[in-house]
């Protein structure tokens, strides 16, 4: 039906097999899916939008609820599937109610059936399910190293999505695999008798459950594109737990240590780079200001994207004592930012380290921020989630050690998960949260006043005026 409605639509093997799962999951009577398959395989197209249009061809009474981690996902599924039935109805011999014509529920006109599409965590209070799809119930890593948020969604399906399901309805639950106990991992360990797992890796080997049945080393057909080179340079990129995870569907328990030594040294620096574009001093400060241990970290991110662990002053201090250490490193290295970590007294911790500022007499100017940043939804999760960017980073290169810190790589080789996260990485984390994302920042000066054909103010400097920076050409 979609190749036959549009065209474009490239049937692969992967997309043959998911669309043999969604027929069975509809026809036979009290099915339970999973399904784990690599990003950009047109598993959403094919398993949630044209699986639902399909299937109320087929029966227009049925009641399908689509749920993702979001709500904004969920209703792009629904959009599209609306889109195809107006452009189609036709064909397909049935339309949309007109009473009934919401983004995120709908209803088939003349019969009972329709679709309601929510995010994990927004419920489908008083809306039944003749059918479950459920389509990545995970946003990120972030999410899914938080063993909090995991539980939520464990405890989210029980509670609220399963107690909807009608009896003979079935459940597919279609995602890319991020944590060995993802919603997923979870259903598969604890009910392994009553859910089918259908796993395609994108290249096939041995020991890695493969669906569709190819000899090992056998690159998957992509709908896109993706070659064999395309996913040899994803591996090397995403590093060997990320590519496990969400290109192979088997991922592994972050256990033991979560920083190699092999990476610290493989990628380390002769020296801190010149001409960094950005440097920043991350802190995670002694929480009780009675000297307990202090993470001080210094890094720089290079005109490369590389982040360089450039000085670590990590030590027992007081409040007043890491404040100020923060501060003299922040001159040492020619940092312009000095970013805390503040779950708890973010403005305190601001306050101490200006005060600091002062009393040290720096003249230049040095912002101090909480970190992260209000709203911005960073720094969520515990410090395992807070923490994966930074430890992919370690992985594959885009964080090295300029130089030599015996103190901070013995605390990060023997960091294990379920221990307290060691100072200096939790202080790293930070800094090179804030520097990622201020990749792209620039500025432009422009002033309200016409300024008569000069653009050199009393006090030095240049701004251009308004009306010439509006209207300027670009490229």
């Amino acid at each position: 039906m979609a190749r036959r409605l549009d065209p474009k639509f490239r049937v692969t093997p992967t997309i043959r097999l998911l669309s043999d799962v969604a027929v069975r999951s509809f026809r036979n009577p009290d099915e339970r899916d999973v399904v784990s398959t690599p990003p950009r395989t047109g598993k959403s197209q094919t398993a949630v939008i044209w699986n639902v249009v399909w299937a109320l061809m087929e029966n227009p009474d049925l009641k399908i609820v689509v749920v993702a981690y979001g709500d904004d996902l969920a209703q792009t599924h629904s959009r599209e599937a609306r889109k195809i039935i107006n452009e189609h109805q036709e064909f397909l011999g049935y339309r949309l109610a007109q009473d009934k014509t919401a983004v995120g529920r709908w209803r088939v006109d003349g019969h009972e059936g329709g679709l309601l599409a929510a995010g994990i965590n927004s419920g489908v209070t008083g809306f039944g399910a003749d059918c479950l799809l459920i389509d990545d119930p995970v946003k990120d890593q972030a999410e899914a190293d938080s063993k909090a948020h995991r539980n939520r969604i464990l405890n989210e399906y029980r509670s609220t999505l399963a107690p909807r399901v009608h009896p003979g309805g079935s459940v597919i639950v279609i995602q890319t695999r991020w944590h060995e106990a993802d919603l997923t991992g979870s259903l598969l360990a604890q009910e392994p008798d009553v859910w089918r797992h259908t796993n395609i890796p994108a290249v096939s080997e041995a020991g890695v459950p493969d669906a569709l049945g190819r000899l090992p080393g056998v690159t998957m057909i992509s709908a896109l594109g993706f070659t064999p080179e395309h996913y040899a340079a994803m591996r090397r990129t995403s590093g060997e737990r990320t590519w496990h995870a969400l290109y192979q569907g088997v991922p592994s328990a972050p256990e033991g240590g979560l920083v190699k030594a092999s990476w610290l040294e493989g990628w380390r620096l002769p020296a801190a780079p010149s001409g960094s574009v950005l440097t920043v001093v991350g802190v995670d400060p002694a929480d009780s200001g009675q000297g307990d241990s202090c993470g001080i970290v210094a890094a720089s991110l290079t005109s490369e994207g590389v982040t360089a662990v450039i000085a670590d002053v990590s030590a027992p201090l007081t409040s007043d004592a890491w404040a100020r250490a923060a501060v003299r490193l922040a001159v040492d290295v020619g940092a312009s930012e000095i970013s805390v970590e503040s779950f708890a007294a973010g403005e305190t911790y601001r306050r101490v380290v200006r005060e600091a500022l002062a009393s040290e007499g720096v003249r230049r100017p040095i912002r101090v921020t909480a970190w992260p940043p209000k709203g911005s939804g960073r720094g969520r999760g515990d410090a395992m989630a807070r923490s994966a960017a930074l430890l992919q980073g370690l992985e594959v290169g885009t964080v090295r050690l300029a130089g030599h810190f015996p103190k901070l790589e013995d605390a990060a080789v023997l960091w294990q998960a379920g221990q307290h996260q060691p100072d200096q990485l939790a202080a790293l984390v930070v800094a090179h949260d804030v520097l990622i994302h201020s990749v792209g920042r620039e500025w432009s000066m422009a002033g309200p006043q016409e300024l008569g054909g000069s653009s050199a103010p009393a006090g030095g400097g240049s701004v251009t005026g308004m009306s010439d920076w509006m209207s300027r050409r670009v490229g």
